[in-house]
């Protein structure tokens, strides 16, 4: 018996019961691959020192789910560790567990407690989604939060007071790829294809939670295709070669559109339209710069998991359920003329190569491009012929005629107007509108009209209030008018191309007038 305790000192890395001492310390060292997806394996790491801070071999640790004392290993089948106890390796004192993870979870934490009740935790780690969700995926442009891509700007300025291309006009756009579950899916390739302009061919979707690939929109040619104006329609067709589209998306307000809204402005559905005053017998509508982009992965059409198995059941088991429904797609395609379908001079994508378009096939596939289109506007700056003739642009809508301000008083201006294909003119971050050209009267606030802009009604409404410039405040106060004083005013925007280009311009809209008494 007095040889025992030689016997451990020489073999006790490798022995557990010898009466060896735990470890003075155990840490989390890292968990392989940094972003693990649902079902890869992933690999975390422990370390146990001993007293001397050196590496400790032989010292038994186990592992458990930090919840598992609540909720049991069996309230978390989707998880799995394996192995449960281990060893720390010689030499670096490093000990190991494998973590799988099958189905969707918020996110895990591993705890490792070693003799002598050592215990550490692994930081929360998070499975990103597998495989793309038609139903999860998004595609859009613009940022008016934070510094990344986020969706929010539907318009930029592409055209010149002569109807000329402004070309490389910039606009960051972001598609988000996620699976079923909502959850980020990395590293997934994703192109795009737009109908005017271009845009970065293809990019990758990042390991940032959200999955998002990021492109850079310019304006080039080709140009937007030229539509006839149409009526807006809730219940657009669908149909094994339609999508169901609006044929114009909602910030547009179409259910608000009506054939001469600047003079008229009864909604009839009916689409705006106007002849172009610059370029003879062209007839502008708000769809003519309306410019469709599209995005395309690869992954799975949507479903509805009704019992939560993980797979599309088609009904022919009874243990199953009835079946599932889905959501059946198309092949990609640029929607140019926004009439659901594709037509022969459409862009289109060929998924299975016979060498033609296809509408829904109407199968389910697990494994199919998906796609998702996403529409902004190109909008142009007016010309002084756009604000007369039968159709003008721009129009003081109340008061009908020049209203008396008292003094010290104010007065509210309703006014609309629009670019020359009636949409409302692009707005960033930093644009602004003010009244501008007369002394004796103010708007109030100073900029009345700043800021993004999220929708793109035809026409654009202003309400604003203009005021006797007067400052009711100073010392001595000012005399009474002897007389009234009749005066004019503008309001005159400043605008940037877009989010990306700041470099501002200039657009001043016909006088208003009225009397300060």
């Amino acid at each position: 018996m007095r040889h025992v305790p030689v016997l451990c000192a020489l073999v006790g890395w490798a022995l557990v019961g010898c009466g060896s001492n735990p470890p003075a310390t155990l840490e989390f060292v890292e968990v392989t691959p940094a972003n693990p997806r649902i079902g890869d394996i992933a690999t975390v790491r422990f370390r146990a020192t001993d007293s001397r801070g050196q590496p400790m071999a032989g010292a038994q640790v186990s592992f458990t789910l930090a919840d598992e004392a609540q909720l049991g290993p069996a309230e978390r089948p989707s998880v799995r560790l394996s192995p449960t106890t281990a060893l720390t390796n010689k030499g670096s004192g490093v000990v190991e567990t494998q973590l799988v993870v099958n189905s969707r979870v918020n996110s895990v934490i591993v705890v490792a407690t070693a003799e002598g009740s050592k215990v550490a935790q692994s930081p929360p780690i998070s499975f990103a989604g597998t495989v793309p969700n038609a139903r999860q995926f998004t595609f859009q442009c613009g940022s008016v939060s934070g510094s990344e891509p986020n969706g929010g700007v539907r318009a930029i300025i592409a055209y010149n007071e002569t109807r000329d291309l402004i070309a490389g006009v910039r606009l960051s756009c972001s598609a988000h790829v996620g699976d079923r579950n909502g959850d980020g899916v990395p590293n997934a390739l994703v192109t795009f294809m737009p109908e005017a302009g271009t845009v970065g061919p293809s990019s990758v979707s990042k390991s940032d939670g959200v999955g998002h690939a990021p492109i850079l929109y310019k304006t080039s040619y080709p140009l937007p295709v030229e539509v006839e104006p149409t009526v807006f329609q809730w219940t657009p067709e669908v149909d094994a070669t339609h999508t169901g589209e609006y044929v114009a998306p909602l910030w547009m307000e179409p259910f608000h559109w009506s054939q001469n809204p600047i003079q008229l402005g009864t909604p009839d559905k009916q689409e705006p339209r106007r002849t172009d005053p610059i370029i003879n017998a062209r007839l502008n509508n708000p769809r003519d710069n309306l410019v469709t982009l599209i995005a395309v992965t690869a992954g799975e059409e949507a479903f509805d998991d009704v019992n939560n198995n993980g797979k599309w059941d088609d009904g022919t088991k009874p243990e199953e359920g009835a079946k599932e429904e889905f959501v059946d797609t198309t092949e990609p395609f640029v929607d140019a003329n926004d009439n659901g379908t594709w037509d022969v001079d459409e862009r289109y994508v060929d998924t299975n190569n016979n060498g033609k378009w296809d509408g829904k096939n109407g199968l389910y596939d697990p494994s199919t491009l998906i796609w998702v289109a996403n529409r902004i506007t190109w909008t142009g700056i007016p010309n002084l012929l756009d604000y007369g003739g039968t159709r003008p642009i721009y129009r003081v809508v109340s008061p009908v005629t020049p209203p008396d301000i008292s003094h010290f008083g104010s007065a509210t201006y309703n006014i609309v107007l629009t670019d020359p294909w009636f949409n409302g003119i692009a707005f960033s971050g930093n644009d602004r509108c003010s009244v501008i050209g007369a002394s004796v009267v103010k708007s109030v606030p100073e900029n009345f009209f700043s800021g993004f802009r999220l929708h793109y009604p035809s026409p654009t409404r202003m309400t604003l209030t203009v005021s006797d410039a007067h400052d009711p405040t100073a010392e001595p106060p000012p005399a009474p008018f002897s007389a009234p004083i009749d005066w004019e005013a503008a309001i005159e925007c400043q605008h940037s191309f877009s989010p990306l280009d700041q470099g501002q311009f200039t657009i001043t809209y016909p006088r208003f007038s009225g009397t300060v008494l």
